[in-house]
């Protein structure tokens, strides 16, 4: 398993942060890495909720709610995807400190195979995943910044 940890300050409420989170259809409106999202269970998000994000380029994620701690903490789980993760858990911790809000990702993962999967993660997946991790939080920003 791999894991790493990204943080940034949102200069807005926790309530805010959590609550543009917490709409798991519209994640597409502030991660510039997924093109277009839905919420593909129904009614309200909580454990158990899951979502479909088409990153482009055929590309796509199919995720579920697997941790729900309003409002300081949500974990997705990918649960289907035609790129190589074997497993892997993105969650998202929220702290407030003042006037703003501290949020980490912090996903755990594997690749598919094997040692070779390894060694693609430590040559080239962790990084990439690290900056598109970094510009997932950066558009979080200006997105809950701009409300």
């Amino acid at each position: 398993m791999s894991e790493f940890a990204e943080t940034v300050r949102i200069h807005t409420p926790q309530q805010t942060v959590w609550d543009v989170l917490a709409d798991i259809g519209s994640i597409s409106i502030w991660n510039p890495g997924v093109v277009s999202s839905t919420q593909t269970s129904a009614g309200e998000v909580e454990l158990g909720a899951t979502r479909y994000c088409d990153l482009g380029g055929r590309n796509y994620l199919d995720e579920e709610v697997v941790t729900y701690n309003a409002p300081d903490a949500i974990t997705f789980r990918i649960t289907g995807t035609n790129m190589p993760f074997k497993s892997a858990d993105i969650r998202f911790t929220l702290n407030a400190v003042e006037d703003a809000t501290d949020v980490t990702v912090s996903p755990i993962y594997e690749l598919k195979f094997g040692p070779v999967g390894k060694l693609l993660d430590r040559v080239m997946v962790k990084n990439t995943y690290q900056n598109g991790m970094r510009d997932l939080l950066n558009g979080l920003k200006a997105h809950c910044e701009s409300l």
